[in-house]
């Protein structure tokens, strides 16, 4: 990513002041560090298969990139999963705790039928019995041939104890839409070694964002929601690859890009310009080679869908992922909006074109409804965006569509149950990005269809979030001084979509989800927003503001950002100011014929569920 200049870095340098000298200087050169030795030097015998039914041989046929013998891993044709597993010492992994990624070099012969596209690191300590650690998924960096798979131990991994044993299980699969299918021909294993070294001194890194937090506290209300929004959107400009646009989907080194944190990040840019945080000319600059790579084929996908996951330089589809109805619908949202905020120019014509691409006429599959995607290996996805959810933003673009417009109808058979006390209707899991996704681009704060006004009914979930979170508070940390925010987002073992029903939530909340309330319940938001920083400072606050989760209860703290969870955060901030992109999207003529369409209009009560469709709910 290219260097930051001094004009966005005007902010950071005013909060950190003088610390930021220490942390630079505390940064280490990227280098590599060997992890154990080469496969010749290594006794086959210790290796496991993990009752997977792999075998394991030394090769010299097959030799790794710089010249070694390779380690040859023939699967048993049987398991969905061929692992390798084999016992480390906790003094040989302590080097774990200085690196921030592990590189294992992989051979995938071409000529094989079925090769793996997901990996696998998990770690166990076996020094008094077996306790799993922690585990992550690798990221590839190629198909077949030799490709380089990085994986970002977690912080639990990269904590070992050095009197303890341990081992390490390496899981290779080939996963589609259908689920996974054996393996069943030889691939073969290079070198593995450490890569990027983390902050050497991360005492002064905690007080470089201890700093900023601080000077954040002192703010009032508005200079901090300012504040957050400014740091939230250099995600977007500098998690971004400036040569065509594409967006990581989360922070780590080695991320795919998302589409639909490329569509975030258009919809980022006209804020960033019409607040004045980079000049208009750099943000058109941005946006007119973002849409470039979609428009121009360079981004892979299909009838005007493009796939969830891409590479960040090639547009290549990633980890086997789908072509994704509601992430495109994400993408169109941002590109309109950077249309309309450019006007008359070659962005506008080209967001236009992507929105006419789009073939929602095909996803339907001729059915009711619209499929949530399409894969090469298996055609359409079963499910289907068939009841309430995010998928609201969806219908708006698809019965807009100048080009392959769905029909006003398909509106009316969307499922909406609505809660048992009537307030408000949900989706029974609860996240709350599904409430605010589609309000993050259309206004609906004085219209109503024929079931509800959909803003009443975001803020009454934004309510209902609140109180179950504060209904735990004497019995989970996290939920004490105010704190809440329960959705979608990271958590101790893995994403999950957590949300505010009895059975769905344990602790974790991610900060992106009550600060997208701002519109909402914006003095609930800001409560926890101030008690999030004030009670766990740097813990809470990183490069781009808010991390992505924290679970206090079982003292856990992601260290990354997710791009779709920083969108949320700095396009409702932008409404909650001046309704920036509410106003902006307004503008746009196909949405506003599509509401109509769909029998919006002016709202008549301040209630969430309109009383003649709960009256048809409750029987009555």
């Amino acid at each position: 990513m290219q260097k930051k200049s001094w004009s966005l870095a005007l902010l950071r340098i005013v909060l950190v002041g003088a610390v930021c000298s220490a942390v630079l200087f505390g940064v280490r050169a990227q280098e590599h560090g060997a992890l154990w030795p080469a496969w010749e030097n290594k006794d086959i015998a210790s290796l496991s298969d993990d009752n997977s039914g792999a075998t394991f041989a030394l090769s010299t046929e097959v030799l790794s990139p710089a010249g070694s013998a390779t380690l040859q891993v023939t699967p048993g044709g049987a398991a969905d999963e061929t692992k390798l597993a084999f016992p480390v010492s906790g003094a040989a992994l302590q080097e774990w705790a200085a690196y921030e990624q592990l590189q294992l070099e992989v051979y995938l012969p071409e000529s094989n039928t079925l090769n793996a596209n997901r990996f696998f690191l998990g770690m166990a300590q076996v020094t008094d019995g077996w306790a799993w650690v922690d585990g992550v998924f690798g990221q590839a960096q190629g198909e077949d041939g030799w490709i380089q798979v990085l994986y970002t131990p977690s912080a639990a991994m990269r904590s070992a104890d050095p009197d303890g044993d341990y081992v390490l299980y390496f899981a290779f699969f080939n996963e589609n839409a259908q689920g996974k299918s054996p393996l069943t021909e030889a691939f073969y294993l290079g070198s593995i070694a450490l890569l990027t070294p983390i902050v050497a001194d991360t005492s002064a890194a905690d007080s470089r964002y201890q700093a900023e937090v601080d000077t954040l506290l002192a703010m009032d209300d508005a200079a901090l929601i300012e504040a957050v929004a400014r740091a939230t959107f250099d995600y977007f400009w500098y998690e971004a690859n400036p040569e065509n646009g594409l967006v990581k989907d989360r922070s780590t080194a080695a991320s795919p890009a998302s589409i639909a944190a490329v569509g975030f990040g258009l919809s980022a840019l006209t804020i960033a310009a019409d607040r004045g945080w980079i000049s208009a000319d750099l943000a058109y600059e941005r946006a007119l080679v973002t849409l470039q790579t979609f428009a121009s084929g360079f981004a892979a996908g299909e009838n005007g869908f493009f796939y969830h996951f891409i590479d960040m330089q090639s547009g290549e589809r990633m980890w086997a992922s789908e072509l994704s109805s509601i992430d495109t619908a994400l993408l169109i949202a941002g590109a309109l909006s950077a249309g309309q905020y450019f006007a008359g120019t070659e962005v506008a014509q080209l967001a236009q074109q992507l929105y006419e691409n789009v073939d929602w006429q095909w996803m339907t599959r001729g059915r009711d409804h619209v499929a949530m995607g399409w894969t090469p290996e298996g055609g359409f996805l079963g499910a289907s965006w068939d009841h309430f959810d995010e998928s609201l933003l969806l219908y708006v673009l698809a019965i807009g569509s100048p080009t392959y417009p769905l029909a006003a109808d398909i509106w009316a058979s969307w499922r909406r149950p609505v809660n048992v006390r009537g307030e408000y209707i949900y989706l029974p899991g609860e996240p709350l990005f599904v409430y605010q996704y589609p309000l993050a681009w259309l206004d609906l704060r004085s219209r109503e269809d024929a079931y509800a006004n959909y803003f009443n009914n975001t803020t009454r979930a934004c309510q209902r979030n609140r109180q179950v979170s504060a209904a735990s508070a004497d019995t989970v940390a996290t939920y004490q001084y105010g704190v809440w925010g329960i959705s979608a987002s990271d958590g101790p073992n893995g994403y999950r979509a957590y949300g505010a029903s009895d059975a769905n939530h344990d602790g974790t909340i991610a900060p992106y989800a009550a600060t997208a309330c701002l519109p909402f319940t914006p003095a609930a938001a800001l409560e926890s927003m101030r008690a999030l920083l004030t009670h766990y400072g740097a813990q809470v606050w990183r490069e781009y503001g808010f991390v992505s989760a924290i679970n206090a209860q079982v003292n856990w703290f992601s260290d990354e950002h997710i791009g779709i969870d920083q969108g949320d955060i700095l396009l409702m901030i932008a409404n909650y100011q001046d309704g920036f992109m509410w106003e902006l999207m307004a503008q746009n003529t196909y949405i506003q014929n599509a509401l109509t369409a769909m029998g919006f209009v002016e709202s008549r009560g301040d209630y969430a569920v309109t009383p003649a469709y709960l009256a048809q709910v409750q029987g009555r």
